[in-house]
């Protein structure tokens, strides 16, 4: 794995962690990231882009709330990472 690619998935990793910040005291949410987080990292890197797809596909199946303003920090947290992702990787 190259630097850049090991860079790639730092970034998504980090991003399911600010995600993840809001929902601290809920565990089962925690672990869903972790999981994101361990599937991220043990990534292919030819594939470490598509796993922005489970990132989104996460948040839209489970913070659907758009009153609650966990869910709105989270998806916002993914739409300005994925835009800078967009400008520093591809």
């Amino acid at each position: 794995m190259t630097s850049q690619e090991q860079s790639q998935a730092f970034y998504l990793a980090e991003t399911v962690t600010l995600i993840g910040k809001n929902f601290l005291s809920d565990k089962q949410i925690t672990r869903d990231l972790n999981s994101i987080i361990d599937s991220i990292m043990h990534a292919a890197p030819e594939i470490i882009n598509k796993k922005w797809m489970d990132i989104y596909l996460y948040c839209s199946n489970h913070f659907t709330d758009v009153d609650n303003m966990q869910h709105y920090k989270a998806f916002n947290t993914y739409q300005e990472r994925y835009s800078k992702y967009k400008t520093l990787f591809i």
